[in-house]
This record gives C-alpha cells, structure tokens and sequence, in this order.
C-alpha cells in the first residue's frame, strides 16, 4: 500500500471533511455544463470550458420508499432526490436543511431519512413532514449508515476514525460502542444489513475484504477478501452480496461459495451503488461526480453527469497544438485543451492507494513536471505528466496551500504554519522559512526572479525577500490564485469574484475581469482556500478554476 496512508489520516482529522455551496447555487448543488459559454464579466468577454459535474462529488446513493434515487455528497453538501430514469434534481436538501457534510444516508421504517455528516461528526434525520434535527453525535468521521430489518440503526467511521455504533434513532439514548479495533483508518465503509443471517455487513477499506459483524457480541467474520478497495457492499432482492471496487472500478457479486463475478465496470473513484426493487443497478463516483446505470459489465447509462466538479489550480504545459491546461480537480488530476475543454487525460485518486494523491493547487517546473500539494494529504508531490507516474513525494507539512519551483528548490506555503518554507528535492528534511506570521498563505508565483505569496486572509499581495514579506498590494478579497506576466502580476479575488493584475513595483491594481463564481465558502476546520481558485496564464489568455461554477474560465487579456 502507498505510504499517503501515514501521511494523510491524521490531517483528515484535523481537516474535517466539508466544504459549503454558494447560496445562489444550493438548488443545484453543482452547475450545468458550461462549455464553451459566453458570459458577460464587467467590461469583458469570459468564456468557460470544462464539463461541468452536476455535484461536487458524489457519495452515498439509495432508493427511497418511492422509488426515487437518493444520494449525498458531502463537498456541494446536498442530499438530492433524483429521478433514475431522466436523471431530473427533485428536492436538493443544503446547508439551510442541515446537511452539512452528508456521506451516505439510510431510511428508517417511518420513511424519515437519515444521514452522517463526515466533518461535523453529526447523524441527522429528515421526516416525511420535512423536519430536520440532529438525532446523534457519534463522532467526526461518520461515514456509512444502515438500518437492520427491525429498525436497528448503525454507523461506522472511516478515514477520521475506527468506531462502529449503534445508535437510537429517536436521538433518546446515547450511541452504544460496538467496536473499537476495525482500523487502521477506516471503520467499515458503505454498510448493509444481511437479512439471511441477521449480521451486518460492510467493507474494510484498507485491508482489502469484507466482514460480517454480530451487532450485540461484536464477533467478527471475514466473508471475502482480495479487492483492491473495497468501498462499499449491497445485497439484492435475492440476498446475494455484492461489493464495489473503488480502486479496480468495478461491482462484484459473490456466490454461495465466496465465488467473485464483475457485473460492472465503470473507472476508479467509485464510492456506493444501489440496487432498486427491479434490481437494477446504480453507481456513484467521488471523484468524477456521476452516477450511471450498469446495463452490463461492459455498458453503462448515465443518470447523472461528472465532469470538474472541484476545480482548483491550473497549469499550462507544451506549446502549439501539444498545450495542455492541467486542472488539480481534488480526486483528480485533468488535462484538458486549453482552447476547447475537451478532456485528453485524467489521473484518478483512490484514498489511501493511488501515487497522485489529491490535488488542489498544481504548477509546472522547468523540468516539465508538476508540482502538485494538498493540505488534504499534508502533502506536496513532484509529477511526471508524461508518464502519469509520481517523481517524489514530500510529507508531513502543514497545511500546503500552494507550491512552486523556485531557484530549483519547492517552496510551499502552509496554511497550518502560517508561513512559506522552501526545501530542496534532494534534502527536503532541511527547510528553511522564507517568510512567518501570516494570516492564511495562499497563492504563489515567481516575476523576474522575485516570489510572492498572497495572504488569503490579511487581503494582501507580499514580496518574499532576505528578510521575509514585504506588502506589495493591500486591501485584496480573499485572494488566492497568482499569476506572473507582463511585468504584472494577476491575482484571483475569491471573495470578490474578480481578477486584478498588480504592478509589483507600485503595487497599483487595475480589474481585468469580474463578476466570476469564485470560492466555495469554507467549513469546520477546512482552510479558507479549501477549493482553491488557481490561475495561469500564457500572457494573452488566463485561465481561471471556478469552484463555485465547477468550471474554468477563460479571459482575454488583450
């Protein structure tokens, strides 16, 4: 297994899993694809690219009493009713209903729904009337959520911690532990009750098998093994288990004698399926943001569109017709045309098990490769796009926002130091800080041999020099994104929704463009630039991350 494991499970505990919608955008917890539209910014002609998820990701997924899809995504946050046949948003439940950081939801025998808010640590419940409250609070990390067939209630955590739970579903009596060893780092994932034997079932994600449980001793029992991520598991209308894959992609079924059959096959980043009462089969993906119908292992139909669904930094690599935008999509690293969007290669995470990790903010070297970093992983990686393949890897840090190369070292900026260090990829046990005491760094560029950081939450635009920063530009909106050209540098107002190119000599600041969807607000202990609104330009074109808009803008400098 890839080592991010050590690296990562403690950061998620301190980072809380959720990020907030746009109140403009909670009816639609995502957007419509807007490729290649034309909108209006200020004086400008902007025009996006990318295709557009209809959700940040999405989590859990079942079928509801009346046959309509349920699902929950934890980033838009939503839980959202769906029509399986059209794929039409029915109800999209958001922050204003309570669900905050919904992963995966079950319904009880009144026809209430009930889901775990992974960041919050919270489990909450919705009644048929429309009532919302919170019936628990288990801890963060709740993940999966199941209801045996009397009526029991179960949760387990994953990622953020081990514990498996029953729980009183009036919210009267507090959870009752039912195990505390089921690690390391996840708990059961996506969970189902076996109503031949009466066990609970449910998938260890990073030992590869799946398990049945007696919910009153806490006996345990392997029922297979040898996955590759074992994400979730669901039985049928003819009781028979089946498990999603999330590493190899794919739903196996399980005979009576531990015999393993694919039934479908769709890509990695998978994260739930359900079956509906034809036991038709539906799959939802984390990483890309769609939900599909296996008609067979080797066709899928698509209810739900992905596509950008957490776009965050951008870098330009190749030249001519060979140019590539490549697009840190949380889950996934894209490389798009930068002229038309069209996708030419995608990289997918799968937690725990993939070399490329999450990525927010990405940048290209002089030595053709990208620096990716993630405060997600704790995390700072060298790519080869070349290869697809992990050069290096640099861990234990604090919270990196942002980072580049600069006079062939990486320098990072981290969020949870409030400082900007540089190492080198040959020691990188030896860092040195450039620069301490700031608010929130952020963004990071470098102009004629000169690095500057933006401090996200002080508003400004700081020159790094030998006695650290130095204010270059005051009184910014959130910034994050930094771009260098044309002796300016462009900087992404995230609060304001606007880009503004700085002169670094006057620190004068002039509006190239505004009135973009920008920054998806933040939540529990997620930094400020949770998604990170990232920038890059070849000095007549910016391309801009539209997390708001899960989109990418492009602008005209000219």
């Amino acid at each position: 297994m890839f080592s991010r494991l050590a690296i990562g499970i403690q950061t998620r505990v301190r980072l809380a899993f959720n990020t907030a919608c746009l109140g403009a955008l909670t009816l639609l917890a995502g957007c419509d694809p807007q490729d290649a539209d034309v909108v209006e910014s200020g004086a400008e002609r902007v025009r996006t690219i990318g295709e557009s998820a209809s959700f940040r990701g999405i989590n859990g997924i079942l079928f509801g009493p009346g046959g309509d899809l349920y699902l929950t995504s934890v980033v838009t946050p939503a839980v959202a009713r769906v029509d399986p046949e059209s794929g039409e948003i029915l109800d999209n439940w958001g922050l204003d209903d309570g669900a905050q950081s919904p992963d995966d939801l079950a319904f009880g025998p009144d026809g209430s729904v009930y889901w775990t808010d992974i960041s919050h640590g919270d489990v909450s419940m919705r009644t048929p009337a429309g009532e919302n409250r919170v019936i628990a609070s288990p801890g963060v990390g709740v993940n999966p959520i199941t209801f045996s067939d009397d009526g029991r209630l179960f949760v387990s955590q994953c990622f953020m911690d081990t514990n498996l739970f029953e729980l009183d579903p009036a919210g009267e009596q507090e959870p009752r532990l039912i195990r505390d060893d089921l690690g390391p780092g996840c708990g059961l994932n996506g969970m189902d009750w076996g109503s031949v034997d009466g066990r609970l079932y449910g998938p260890r994600w990073f030992r590869g098998e799946v398990v049945s449980v007696d919910v009153d001793s806490g006996e345990i029992e392997t029922v297979a093994s040898g996955f590759g991520v074992p994400a979730a598991v669901k039985f049928n209308s003819e009781g028979v288990l089946h498990v999603l894959d999330s590493l190899r992609g794919e739903v196996v079924r399980i005979g009576e004698s531990g015999s393993k059959e694919v039934v479908a096959r769709v890509q990695p980043g998978l994260d739930n399926f359900a079956f509906d009462t034809d036991d038709r089969l539906f799959i939802s993906s984390f990483a890309d943001g769609f939900i599909v119908e296996a008609l067979s292992p080797e066709e899928n139909r698509v209810v739900l569109e992905g596509g950008l669904n957490m776009p965050g930094g951008l870098a330009l690599i190749g030249t001519g017709d060979a140019a590539r935008l490549v697009v840190a999509d949380f889950f996934a690293l894209r490389r798009l045309d930068p002229e038309t969007g069209d996708v030419t290669g995608v990289v997918r995470d799968v937690i725990g098990f993939s070399e490329i990790g999450t990525s927010m903010s990405v940048h290209a070297t002089d030595e053709g490769q990208l620096v990716l970093s993630s405060w997600f992983d704790n995390a700072v990686r060298l790519w080869d796009p070349a290869t697809d393949s992990l050069v290096q890897i640099f861990g234990e840090l604090a919270a990196p926002i942002d980072a580049v190369q600069f006079e062939g070292n990486i320098v990072v900026s981290q969020w949870g130091a409030g400082n900007v260090i540089s190492f080198s990829p040959d020691n990188p046990e030896e860092r040195r800080v450039l620069a301490e005491g700031l608010s929130g760094p952020a963004g990071l560029s470098v102009a004629n041999g000169v690095l500057y950081v933006a401090d996200n939450l002080a508003g400004a635009l700081l020159r790094i020099g030998d006695s650290g920063a130095e204010p270059v530009a005051e009184g910014l909106d959130q910034p994050e994104g930094l771009a260098a050209a044309n002796g300016s540098i462009y900087v992404v107002e995230a609060g304001a929704g606007r880009v503004v190119e700085i002169d670094p000599a006057s620190g004068e600041s002039t509006t190239v463009t505004e009135g973009l969807e920008l920054q998806v607000p933040p939540s529990g202990a997620f930094p400020n630039t949770m998604l990170f609104n990232g920038i890059a330009t070849d000095g007549e074109t910016a391309w801009v991350a539209g997390d708001a808009a899960n989109t990418v803008y492009v602008i005209d400098l000219d």
